[in-house]
């Protein structure tokens, strides 16, 4: 679900068996089917059978962007993740063509491929969590850019006791913070129209990798916060230090400050009255690597 057309309301995006992707317009009285995804010649676009599409803002240029699963019929055009960038507005999305995403220079590729564009790993860019025909989930973590998502290696999803998670065939994937915890879980479906939760299921990262580093710290004050915030924070060596808020969906919210330090003990303070209420994740990153803490705003 997203705003497609920037009126306010939540639109449904809806993927066919046949590869067409419907819009379903929400006019205040309910949704209604607006139209089949077309070009910008007015063509449909279809992808290879069961299109699975996912909303986002791929390369960061404020216009939502789509990403498209297909199915592999064994064809070697099939069953790729295709990336369409809008050539529109944000309120008028337009798109011409495709590339195809690809992880260490080969093309991403599985059968019944559902993705999902979400940052799993909590260090502020956008990484990829795809279903799979045999029930997995893999997680494509992002080793480029916010901006300009790159991916070099997968991995299946695992419970916390090390199980690789495998649902009845065809896991089509949902993440969302189910409990309001600030941490993701995941609802899957499975062939059988079961659906299956998995609480706090995430991939380790940066908050939790780099707490004990020594000479480095990172704390919100007050947490849960409702206007002004402070950030203390210290640096074992002099230089760039930079402060990042992102929503629980991966979301580039604001840069409270980005300025050169010294080595040792400092402290920031900034407003967060203009946030709505709800939880963020606060990066903050000196000589090349980053510490991430959980912020809750509440009004």
């Amino acid at each position: 679900m997203c705003d497609w057309n920037a009126d306010g309301y939540r639109d449904l995006l809806v993927g066919d068996r046949n590869g067409y992707t419907m819009i379903y317009q929400e006019n205040g009285r309910g949704l209604e089917l607006l139209d089949t995804l077309r070009n910008t010649s007015g063509v449909k676009i279809q992808v290879n059978f069961n299109s699975n599409p996912d909303v986002t803002d791929w390369n960061e240029d404020g216009r939502k962007d789509l990403v498209i699963g297909e199915e592999d019929s064994l064809a070697p055009d099939h069953g790729n993740l295709r990336l369409y960038l809008n050539t529109g507005t944000n309120a008028n999305p337009q798109f011409d063509t495709y590339s195809l995403i690809t992880c260490g220079g080969t093309q991403i590729k599985h059968y019944r491929l559902n993705p999902r564009v979400y940052d799993l790993d909590r260090d502020g860019k956008k990484d990829l969590v795809v279903g799979e025909n045999n029930g997995k989930i893999y997680f494509y973590r992002n080793t480029g850019t916010n901006a300009s998502p790159s991916f070099a290696t997968k991995d299946s999803l695992r419970t916390n006791t090390g199980t690789v998670i495998v649902i009845y065939f065809g896991s089509r994937v949902c993440l969302v913070d189910w409990k309001g915890d600030g941490d993701p879980d995941i609802l899957a479906s499975d062939y059988d129209g079961f659906i299956y939760y998995f609480e706090n299921a995430r991939i380790i990262g940066a908050e939790e990798n780099a707490i004990a580093e020594p000479g480095r710290s990172f704390t919100v004050l007050p947490n849960p916060v409702r206007n002004r915030v402070t950030f203390a924070y210290s640096v074992a060596d002099p230089g760039k230090v930079r402060c990042d808020v992102y929503a629980v969906d991966g979301r580039y919210v604001a840069t409270p400050f980005d300025r050169y330090e010294t080595a040792g003990i400092s402290a920031w303070s900034w407003d967060a009255a203009g946030l709505p209420a709800g939880v963020y994740f606060v990066t903050l990153t000196a000589n090349g690597s980053s510490l991430t803490r959980r912020m809750v705003v509440t009004r």
